[in-house]
């Protein structure tokens, strides 16, 4: 009867979708599923070179994070350096003239000169005062070159330990497989051909069956 193919062809499509899936791995970091034909070994080692992609994008993107923090960083130390300079410069031109105003008010009273000593003696002092200013102002701008650095140092042991935590997060095999079981959709099972074939046999005394061609 006719009709009968088209009821076992829905038959047969209800049977497969029923009873028949596809057993695939997947990586859960890189996100890669294996093929239907590949097997664990050759998976993991495309899970590898995936890693290794992913990895590479993620410092990139962790060096862009971190590119701003220490742009700025170094900007601090460069002027903090040009400070010291500056501190530096003041300091050697303060000293300088203190021993000048020293040397004239020695000088004017070996020569016996009246009338400047107690002036140039008030100038060296004054001289000194601002010398040992400028001294201080020296210390403090290199404590800050110092504190600069620090924080750079700290900046690039942060960047370090999260390229780090990078590399063992995307090791190879550093994440057990997922099992996926993938289903048939009725839509996109077709049956081309519904058939009836008739295959005989011989049936002994025993009842064993043998192919009769």
């Amino acid at each position: 009867k006719p009709k009968n193919y088209a009821a076992w062809g829905k038959d047969f499509v209800a049977y497969l979708y029923g009873t028949q899936f596809l057993t695939l791995r997947r990586d859960p970091l890189t996100k890669l599923v294996s093929n239907p034909d590949e097997s664990e070994g050759e998976f993991r080692v495309r899970i590898s070179q995936g890693g290794r992609e992913k990895r590479d994008d993620a410092v990139e993107a962790l060096k862009r994070k971190y590119a701003p923090k220490e742009a700025v960083l170094q900007e601090r130390l460069r002027r903090a350096e040009q400070r010291v300079a500056e501190q530096k410069a003041q300091a050697d031109q303060a000293k300088m003239q203190t021993a000048i105003s020293f040397g004239a008010t020695l000088l004017g009273a070996f020569t016996g000169r009246k009338g400047t000593g107690v002036g140039r003696a008030t100038t060296a002092a004054r001289g000194v005062g601002r010398a040992m200013k400028e001294g201080g102002d020296v210390s403090r701008a290199q404590e800050t070159v110092e504190a600069v650095k620090n924080q750079i140092a700290e900046l690039d042991a942060q960047f370090r330990e999260d390229v780090g935590a990078l590399e063992a997060q995307f090791g190879a095999g550093a994440a057990p497989l997922e099992t996926l079981s993938i289903k048939p959709k009725k839509a996109n099972i077709n049956p081309q051909l519904v058939s009836l074939i008739w295959a005989p046999y011989a049936v002994d005394d025993d009842g064993v069956a043998t192919p009769a061609w």
